[in-house]
């Protein structure tokens, strides 16, 4: 429990970083929040980066409320591959609607 815990804090001050980065407001945050909650408890969060997890909620949530935000500027953001975070944001959504 106090592990899952950890995880979450520790989800929510890399959402809070990121989203600042991106100038997305705490509406945002709080909804990237709940989804890096739920991929934990789906234990999503175990064997990914971190960033990449909370890249990918964070991205479902611009998707949802139809921000100017693309996977790419995630990508660029965290200087990885989009492939690999498109992949993990793909494996979230199938997780989070199964």
């Amino acid at each position: 429990r106090d592990s899952r815990a950890a995880t979450i804090a520790h989800g929510r001050s890399l959402i809070q970083q990121m989203a600042g980065k991106m100038q997305l407001n705490t509406h945002h945050v709080d909804m990237a929040v709940n989804y890096y909650k739920q991929a934990v408890e789906h234990r999503f969060t175990q064997g990914r980066p971190s960033e990449h997890v909370v890249a990918a909620c964070l991205y479902i949530v611009c998707r949802q409320d139809q921000t100017s935000h693309m996977l790419l500027d995630f990508a660029d953001l965290l200087q990885t591959n989009v492939y690999k975070l498109a992949a993990t944001f793909m494996k979230l959504c199938q997780k989070l609607h199964a």
